[in-house]
């Protein structure tokens, strides 16, 4: 079970959304043990630009890509835990991370009452960006 979870985040961190509801179906303990196992933990600009490609393919839900952001920001998935959380430590790749720091923020606010939309011409200004 623990290499199954391990490969899920390490999925996730490459911008494959198929291991999001492993991810999620988990305690924060279980995610802070497989995610030991891996080594450097980061998001690279192509994993969140195929984040960004599947979505606009309809491949995931506005939610998915949420809860994926959400995960990716925090280092924990909402919800699964109580008390104080020690979140997984994930790097953004250090020759992007202004750049992936806003899109993977702005993908988390996916939902939120006020900038909780992102349209498809939204989507593309960030494909543009990330492939600039």
């Amino acid at each position: 079970m623990m290499e199954t979870l391990a490969a899920a985040i390490a999925a996730l961190l490459e911008g494959d959304l198929n291991s999001l509801e492993t991810v999620c179906d988990v305690g924060h303990r279980e995610l802070l043990e497989a995610a030991a196992k891996l080594p450097r933990l980061f998001v690279s600009r192509s994993a969140l630009a195929k984040v960004l490609e599947d979505w606009g393919r309809g491949l995931f839900t506005a939610g998915d890509i949420q809860r994926w952001a959400s995960f990716i920001r925090r280092g924990y998935v909402s919800g699964t835990a109580s008390g104080e959380l020690r979140p997984i430590e994930i790097e953004y790749d250090a020759d992007d991370e202004e750049l992936i720091v806003e899109i993977v923020g702005r993908l988390d606010e996916i939902g939120d009452r006020i900038d909780g939309y992102v349209d498809a011409r939204e989507q593309e200004e960030m494909l543009r960006a990330l492939r600039a």
